[in-house]
């Protein structure tokens, strides 16, 4: 992740077609009411890169919020979230909310 002219890695604990679920470095000094950059190095040549808001804080770790991702990355964050959905219908269910 990305905000200003800070970079660092964070765990993805959650991800989804609304946002994703990250746990930052404990000792990060950063403003979270500012949109941050992020990229998701998935393979090789796969990533998926978008500008996120923080949208809450909870034990430690961030909510983000996407509000800003390319066609590409969308379409890699389908697929990612489509090969590890136990439920198919979930993925369904969560295009419908975005529509």
């Amino acid at each position: 992740m990305q905000s200003g002219d800070q970079e660092w890695s964070c765990n993805l604990l959650d991800i989804s077609l609304k946002g994703m679920l990250v746990e930052p470095p404990e000792s990060l000094d950063i403003n979270i009411d500012n949109p941050c950059g992020m990229a998701l190095f998935l393979g090789e040549n796969v990533s998926i890169h978008a500008r996120v808001n923080i949208t809450h804080t909870s034990n430690g770790n961030w909510g983000l919020k996407w509000l800003q991702i390319d066609v590409k990355s969308l379409q890699h964050l389908r697929r990612l979230i489509e090969v590890n959905a136990h439920n198919p219908e979930m993925l369904n269910r969560e295009l419908a909310e975005l529509g």
